[in-house]
């Protein structure tokens, strides 16, 4: 008898971001949110709020599956898994009875394997839900999604008697994902509903990372993230408007006002829905114009500031194919007199962004994608942030270097991996070599706290302090309110 192999397809829906900050927001390590198929016959299947769906293995918009395990062969006949697929389809695994904490993809995919195999979905992924549910955090999540999956959920969905099955689509949007960034990837089309503008408190975003509850147990209890809060909104708006009045559409006007009205709103719910592509496009094609003045980009970059300091944001800016703002940091690196103004500002932007928990796992996502489709060259949005970070620490602006180590300080929190963060450190001890930029006592104080950071998270780049040649006798003497993080980072070195 003819057998089919059988696996399951394990994919993690934060994409990293639980293995960074789980530990922070619930007091627990979780090493990913993990959505799950089950490949057979040719096909990948799960379930959600629409039902029981396939596609192709591996072409959902999640991307390769982040594990697969082999559960081995199934011997029943094609026409009975179908039968057993239908019936569940009508029965247990309707889209009506889909529940994203309790009857979930997991559910499914756990009781076709048993159906298929007699094994079950791996603990660490069954277990997931209580223990994210166990936590103070966790019950707030819940009920939060709960409300979510109601209005998502509210039309059932039954097989399709024409059709051999439920539905199959290429590509695929996982349902959990849906509800959980669904909205992020709808907004990228979607127009951006009229409103009064509200000024936002600058600390309200949802998930900041210097409004960490109390109990977490992190490093970031005492590294906090340095962010940039003197952007004055209307003004840069106002500056906008002006400039280039008379020169847009009237279509590209209304974008620039829909942004105001964006950057100025205080309700984080209502913001998921209000911004799109076409905002971010918008600015983006200011700031890479060969042709606009520095006057004009100025108050572009500074409404960008605003913007990713939201995780609203940030979730659109995640489905732009274009890479708006990493474009501009690429486009940036290229000039070779750029303003230092402009540069200050950039830095401001992307300390903003790596200052939230959603901005960080963006601005420092390993994913690649083409620079130059024509040359063949590839970046990652994590190398084009490293690279811009140590670029500007090589100038020789006061401000610019400032705001560079501040972006510096920010990326040595949480832990990037070591090649990216090797770029990094190299230029800081290249950076605190040169006496003429050791003088400032603020600059340096946010220099050692880096290194020590960095070093704290690999232990490899302690080495490098042995041989760089650095004065370090000379720099506590002086500046000594820095001699205990000196004598510190440099007991890393014995």
């Amino acid at each position: 008898m003819d057998e089919s192999p059988v696996k399951i397809h394990i994919y993690d829906l934060s994409k990293g971001l639980a293995r960074m900050f789980s530990q922070m927001y619930l007091g627990k390590h979780l090493e990913g949110v993990w959505h799950t198929g089950i490949v057979v016959y040719g096909k990948e299947y799960f379930y959600g709020s629409m039902g029981i769906e396939s596609c192709p293995p591996g072409t959902t918009v999640l991307g390769p599956p982040d594990t697969i395990v082999d559960l081995g062969t199934t011997a029943l006949p094609y026409e009975i898994f179908m039968d057993w697929l239908n019936g569940a389809a009508m029965t247990t695994f309707k889209g009506s009875r889909y529940h994203l904490f309790d009857h979930n993809c997991n559910t499914f995919s756990s009781e076709l394997a048993q159906f298929l195999t007699g094994k079950r979905l791996p603990s660490y992924v069954t277990d997931l839900t209580a223990d994210v549910v166990s936590t103070p955090l966790g019950q707030q999540i819940r009920a939060m999604l709960e409300s979510v999956q109601n209005s998502a959920t509210a039309t059932p969905v039954g097989p399709d008697p024409s059709r051999e099955f439920v539905s199959s689509r290429t590509p695929v949007f996982d349902p959990e994902e849906e509800e959980l960034i669904a909205a992020a990837q709808a907004a990228v089309s979607a127009p951006l509903p009229r409103a009064t503008p509200r000024l936002r408190d600058p600390n309200d975003s949802e998930d900041d990372l210097d409004d960490l509850p109390t109990s977490a147990v992190s490093n970031l209890e005492t590294k906090k993230p340095i962010t940039c809060n003197d952007v004055d909104v209307t003004e840069a708006y106002g500056q906008l408007q002006t400039i280039l009045h008379g020169k847009i559409s009237v279509d590209d006007m209304e974008i620039l006002d829909e942004i105001f009205e964006y950057a100025t709103a205080s309700d984080e719910a209502a913001l998921l829905l209000s911004i799109s592509k076409s905002h971010f496009t918008f600015l983006n094609d200011i700031l890479l114009s060969e042709d606009l003045k520095v006057t004009t980009k100025l108050p572009a970059v500074r409404l960008l500031q605003s913007l990713t300091r939201t995780s609203s944001a940030v979730n659109v800016l995640r489905f732009c194919p274009e890479h708006p703002v990493m474009e501009y940091l690429l486009f940036l690196g290229k000039q070779r007199n750029p303003d230092n103004m402009e540069l200050v500002e950039a830095l401001k932007m992307v300390c903003n962004a790596c200052s939230t928990a959603s901005g960080f796992s963006w601005m420092t996502d390993e994913t690649e994608w083409a620079e130059d489709e024509d040359a063949g060259h590839s970046t990652s949005n994590l190398l084009a942030t490293v690279q811009f970070c140590a670029w500007c620490l090589s100038k020789a602006h006061k401000d610019v270097q400032a705001t560079a180590l501040a972006l510096a300080y920010n990326l040595s929190i949480p832990d990037i991996p070591e090649q990216p963060a090797a770029i990094v450190y190299a230029s800081l001890l290249k950076f605190i070599s040169q006496p003429a930029n050791c003088a400032d006592a603020a600059l340096m104080s946010t220099l050692i706290g880096t290194l020590n950071n960095f070093t704290d998270a690999n232990s490899v780049f302690a080495d490098r302090l042995k041989t760089s040649g650095i004065d370090w006798d000379g720099l506590q003497s002086k500046h000594p309110k820095l001699k205990e993080p000196i004598k510190a980072l440099l007991q890393k070195a014995h």
